[in-house]
């Protein structure tokens, strides 16, 4: 079905993380949506606690308490007829079932393998409580959505294998669709359409007087977390400075913007390892704070390369490189360690080099070759021009439009003692990772 008139039907975007001049990838996702579904629906989208968005925008923007976010919410929410949301609260869960709202639960981020990465450094009582906590969050999502969100085909495939072994992928479920399409959209991270324009083309060499105009900069886009692999790339510059000066790596992010995520392990140990091995503001340079969103733009256009190093685990094979799409975005050849959806496309389109797992030496080589070789280098930029289109938030936005005016619902058969149970699973994991949390501090 071809979305084109604007439906009278009012769609609310209920968004956990914070929205405002300084985002990261959640807040980014529900911010864009917004804005382009704003074309097919009336929008509202929820942010927490407060916001300083100061530009006029075709959807209603609304605060919400996020100490009481599924009361709030409840009240806040009066006149959706669709809502979609990454994690929602059993109350708030139970009320929009009640009023026959339809909800389209958000998974593009597989948060209940992802936090085994960002628990790494806790003890075992911490992550068990912090992973059980995700885990019951996730079944309780996927025991009341109408239809599901995620990221690639393969977080498609693992949703299928949770949705099997919590018997929801039963025969009655199985009959209604047998492909799953009723229940699955893929709706990846997105990008913009317009080509990015540097507000202030001059910003790098302005803030890190280590970096010359003509260096060849390799950019780190987003935080380092735990799942990431930023020494491979730090022993790659290392590697490069005894023979060249002109390639710098950059670091966009250290800090998240959300006060409430920790400090990262992996973030401290590529520090400490680029000042002991005095890199630091030679070769390798950390933006300390969190770029604002519109700004990340001056230091993604004056970049040679963009690169993505993680490591060789679960998190890799069903997670989805937001920070990539800047760099399809910019068309900046990619570096990008073998195991995830973007390093296949990335081998498959030739996007730029897939390299093996904590491997600098081929991340140099990787670097020089995308650097020296211009004839290889200029058939990466017009492939990546040919593959930025299936990327759009317009694309994105179309795709969930679709869905909501086809009425591709399919919600689980519903059992009161099931939820009741995993209610219960929920805040016991919660009141443990609380405690937990509080001994650590």
């Amino acid at each position: 079905m071809q979305v084109k008139a604007k439906s009278k039907k009012t769609v609310g975007l209920i968004c956990a993380d914070k929205v405002g001049s300084r985002m990261a990838g959640p807040g980014i996702r529900y911010f864009e949506l917004a804005k382009e579904l704003s074309n097919y629906f009336l929008v509202k989208l929820f942010v927490p606690d407060s916001h300083d968005i100061a530009e006029k925008l075709n959807f209603d923007l609304i605060s919400y308490n996020s100490r009481r976010a599924s009361g709030d919410l409840g009240k806040k929410i009066t006149g959706c007829n669709v809502i979609i949301a990454q994690s929602l609260r059993p109350p708030l869960l139970s009320k929009i079932r009640r009023r026959k709202v339809k909800f389209i639960a958000d998974l593009y981020d597989p948060l209940a393998i992802e936090v085994l990465e960002y628990t790494k450094d806790d003890n075992t009582e911490l992550r068990q409580s912090t992973f059980d906590f995700n885990y019951y969050s996730l079944a309780l999502q996927l025991a009341f959505a109408d239809h599901i969100l995620c990221a690639s085909e393969r977080q498609r495939d693992y949703y299928s294998g949770v949705l099997s072994g919590k018997k929801i992928l039963g025969p009655t479920f199985y009959d209604q669709s047998p492909n799953l399409d009723k229940f699955f959209t893929i709706a990846p991270f997105g990008l913009a359409k317009n080509p990015p324009k540097a507000k202030n083309p001059n910003a790098l060499w302005q803030k890190f007087s280590g970096i010359k105009k003509g260096d060849k900069i390799i950019y780190w886009g987003g935080g380092i977390w735990n799942w990431f692999d930023p020494l491979s790339a730090i022993q790659a510059l290392e590697i490069l400075a005894k023979k060249r000066q002109d390639i710098k790596l950059f670091f966009l992010g250290m800090k998240h913007p959300n006060p409430k995520i920790k400090a990262m392990e992996a973030a401290n140990s590529a520090f400490e390892y680029a000042k002991s091995h005095k890199l630091i503001d030679k070769y390798v340079f950390f933006n300390f704070g969190w770029t604002p969103y519109n700004d990340r733009i001056d230091y993604l256009t004056p970049s040679a390369i963009g690169i993505s190093t993680h490591f060789n685990n679960i998190e890799t094979r069903f997670s989805f490189r937001t920070r990539i799409l800047d760099y399809l975005w910019a068309g900046l050849p990619m570096i990008l360690t073998k195991g995830d959806s973007f390093a296949d496309l990335c081998e498959k389109k030739n996007l730029g080099v897939v390299v093996d797992f904590e491997s600098p030496d081929e991340i140099a080589d990787a670097i020089e070759k995308i650097v020296d070789d211009k004839k290889f280098t200029s058939q990466i930029k017009k492939n990546i021009a040919g593959v930025q289109k299936d990327f759009y938030w317009q694309a994105v936005a179309k795709n969930i439009a679709e869905t909501i005016n086809e009425n591709r619902y399919m919600p689980p058969e519903f059992s009161l003692i099931n939820v009741l149970n995993l209610t219960f699973d929920f805040y016991k994991a919660g009141i443990k990772k609380n405690w937990q949390n509080n001994l650590k501090e």
